[in-house]
């Protein structure tokens, strides 16, 4: 297995971050985003730990009380993402880099991470988290699951905001998608969503996460991508333009 490293802003400009891993314009165009993005978030405490290899093996986090979801954790750290895929997958990755991030954060009250008790796109296995001793601390329609893993016993128990657990847009028409920086995929598919949408004569609002204030007004309790219709929320993945143009077949 190949050590744990971390990512800097000493060394941002010539580690590979995962995410966006091709080598073509449009994937090299993805990851500088991205890298943007966590260059203006390391100032708050954002960490981005991967493996020294090419590949998406890593993790990343920050204070939950900065964080872009809206998640209430004071003194926590929040996993922003867990991600090992590929051939690296079932290759004790995931595990290390949990251990990894509980080392660097022993000195605060626990780690949260926003998952689901199964398997679904762009989500971590909440199994896998049980796992490594993580407890459900809290949950948010439709599926969403705030696990939690305390290293103080008086740590105050971690919880969704009461707007993101609902997972509503009361009396909301149309097409609302919300995004953040987070994913370097994001701002591009939702700018696609809502274009789309409006092609075909439908409301539609892009609604880009960049404040803490935004986060904890946050209709959903996942904070990096969630597509909502006439107030309710069609799902956190990411749509192709093929399952866009599906789903909004199914409308008309």
């Amino acid at each position: 297995m190949e050590a744990i490293i971390e990512v800097t802003s000493e060394n941002i400009a010539d580690e590979h971050i995962c995410c966006a891993i091709g080598n073509d314009a449009t994937n090299r165009a993805r990851a500088e985003e991205k890298k943007e993005w966590m260059r203006c978030r390391f100032a708050s405490g954002h960490r981005f730990l991967k493996a020294d290899l090419r590949g998406k093996v890593f993790i990343e986090f920050e204070p939950a009380d900065v964080s872009l979801a809206p998640v209430i954790a004071p003194g926590y750290q929040l996993i922003q993402c867990l991600w090992a895929s590929g051939r690296f997958k079932g290759e004790g990755y995931g595990r290390a880099l949990i251990e990894a991030c509980e080392r660097e954060t022993s000195d605060s009250a626990g780690l949260v991470m926003i998952a689901s008790e199964k398997k679904r796109p762009f989500m971590t296995d909440g199994r896998f988290l049980s796992a490594m001793g993580f407890e459900k601390a809290d949950e948010g329609a439709p599926h969403f699951v705030l696990y939690s893993k305390r290293f103080r016993e008086d740590a105050p128990a971690p919880r969704f905001t009461d707007r993101a657990r609902a997972a509503t847009i009361p009396g909301a028409k149309g097409f609302d998608v919300f995004y953040s920086g987070g994913c370097p995929f994001n701002r591009e598919y939702a700018e696609r969503i809502v274009s789309a949408a409006r092609d075909r004569g439908h409301r539609a609002e892009l609604h880009e996460t960049t404040t803490r204030e935004q986060a904890l007004d946050l209709p959903v309790a996942w904070g990096l991508f969630s597509m909502f219709y006439d107030g309710e929320l069609v799902t956190q993945e990411i749509y192709s333009d093929k399952k866009l143009a599906a789903f909004i077949d199914g409308l008309e």
